[in-house]
């Protein structure tokens, strides 16, 4: 996996318009979660009245409102960044080169690569194929919104003990929805082995409550429950980047056999570990995986310096000083 992209030089940010200069396509919901919509957030922040979202799930319109951000059904921003579920379509690129807009794709990796003006490549994948435009890629250019950077100071002034004795506070975070239903299965087998857990639900989740009754459970304020923690325990995504960000050691979850070389080549970067469980009686392993990183507080140590070091949280204002001077 590489952890650099292309040098791009620092481009001042263009005053201010009247007009948004990036128009922002993210899907989410309460399926789907809210991790598109939320690491794009972290470009309207930057850009603030320059960039507006275009959204047409209400559970998204109201995730974003929450939040601040400006809201639009359809615009003519010259620039257009499309984070979807799904590779983007190349008519779609095409139409909109047509209509005189550049585009942006973030994580995408379909053949509309090679016609967009950008890709924006998190360093989540094994490796990408080529693009036809500017790429920036790399750890540099992690998208992280202004609550996880801030929650980063926030862990540091309150300080972590590494000991096994403070506590082995684990969260479980299985995503916006968690449709392979493991939330139950990991907690249990977390909580038999005397680990502290906490559990995150999405908005989407409709899988069996955890067993155990005294596992607390958070729904709402999941960075500052992250950041309270000696461990996570996550499914492969952008969570693992925020983890890294705050400097909490992870164990990646795994139920998609086509996710696991990318997963390897993640957690050869040291910050994660990988639990595989693409047959779920693997389940069972993460009390093992789990009860050796709380026991070893020097490796959990270089495990969040290792992070930190890797997504420094300027990610966003990187990419924005790009855009804005491409507009």
């Amino acid at each position: 996996m590489s952890t650099s992209s292309r040098t791009v030089q620092p481009q001042p940010t263009l005053a201010r318009s009247a007009e948004p200069l990036l128009e922002i396509v993210a899907e989410g919901g309460p399926r789907l979660g809210f991790g598109h919509v939320g690491r794009c957030l972290a470009l309207s922040e930057e850009l603030r009245e320059q960039a507006v979202f275009h959204v047409r799930e209400d559970a998204v319109a109201c995730f974003l409102r929450k939040r601040g951000a400006p809201i639009a059904c359809t615009h003519d921003a010259p620039l257009v960044l499309l984070d979807r579920a799904v590779p983007v379509a190349e008519q779609e690129v095409r139409a909109l080169h047509a209509a005189g807009r550049r585009v942006v794709l973030l994580d995408d990796l379909g053949p509309a690569r090679m016609l967009a003006d950008v890709v924006v490549d998190p360093p989540t994948a094994a490796a990408w194929p080529p693009s036809g435009g500017l790429r920036l890629a790399g750890f540099e250019h992690v998208l992280l919104r202004r609550e996880v950077r801030a929650a980063r100071l926030a862990r540091a002034l309150r300080g972590v003990d590494a000991s096994p004795a403070a506590g082995a506070r684990v969260l479980v975070a299985m995503g916006g929805s968690d449709p392979a239903d493991l939330t139950p299965a990991l907690a249990a087998a977390l909580a038999g082995a005397g680990s502290d857990v906490t559990v995150a639900l999405g908005p989407g989740y409709r899988g069996s409550f955890p067993t155990s009754g005294s596992v607390p459970v958070v729904r709402d304020d999941f960075v500052s429950a992250l950041a309270a923690v000696d461990l996570l325990v996550a499914g492969y995504g952008h969570t693992l980047l925020e983890a890294a960000h705050l400097g909490v050691p992870a164990i990646a979850v795994v139920h998609r056999p086509e996710q696991l070389p990318h997963a390897a080549a993640f957690c050869r970067q040291r910050t994660a570990e990988l639990l595989d469980v693409t047959v779920r009686s693997r389940c069972s392993r993460l009390a093992e995986i789990a009860g050796r990183l709380l026991a070893e507080p020097e490796r959990r140590a270089q495990m969040s310096a290792r992070g930190q070091e890797l997504v420094d949280g300027r990610g966003a204002e990187r990419i924005a000083r790009v855009l804005a001077a491409m507009a």
